[in-house]
């Protein structure tokens, strides 16, 4: 074998172990780990539909939460749409989310999933009702008045 073939036979041997070695590591991170880790999480499980909603009559404002949460061990995913109608507006927000669960207290962060409408926002929640409720706070940015607001938010499951 010559020179030109044992360098050839280098290269794609070098190239085929990278790929072996790239589908092992992802295998292992974003299958069998996950999978481990939801086969031994102990906590409660927060997966379902979530909803809440507030009205204020003096103002004629209202206000929904509509939450779907994935758990897997500690951390969640899911999606969120806000609803806000009041007499000068009218908006709903959709949102994925993504954070954790841990010793009772979820915390959420949630980006808009439209990039025409930039909204950010954040939920800290505690589980609480025996698990049939969380209750806590949603920060937000407030784009309109360009601040910082937050309120209290409780969920109920669906």
């Amino acid at each position: 074998m010559g020179t030109q073939e044992s360098i050839f036979i280098g290269v794609i041997s070098g190239i085929l172990t990278a790929i072996l070695i790239y589908a092992v590591s992802w295998l292992w991170v974003k299958v069998l780990t996950p999978k481990y880790q939801n086969f031994r999480y102990q906590g409660a499980d927060i997966s379902g539909s979530w909803f809440a909603e507030y009205n204020d009559e003096g103002n004629k404002v209202r206000s929904t939460f509509s939450a779907v949460l994935t758990q897997n061990a500690h951390k969640v995913t899911g999606s969120l749409q806000f609803s806000f109608v009041s007499p000068d507006r009218k908006f709903s927000i959709d949102y994925n989310v993504s954070g954790e669960y841990w010793e009772g207290y979820l915390n959420l962060m949630c980006r808009s999933k439209d990039r025409k409408v930039f909204s950010h926002a954040s939920m800290f929640l505690k589980l609480i009702n025996g698990g049939t409720g969380l209750l806590g706070q949603f920060c937000f940015r407030n784009a309109f008045e360009d601040k910082v607001e937050n309120m209290v938010l409780g969920l109920d499951r669906s």
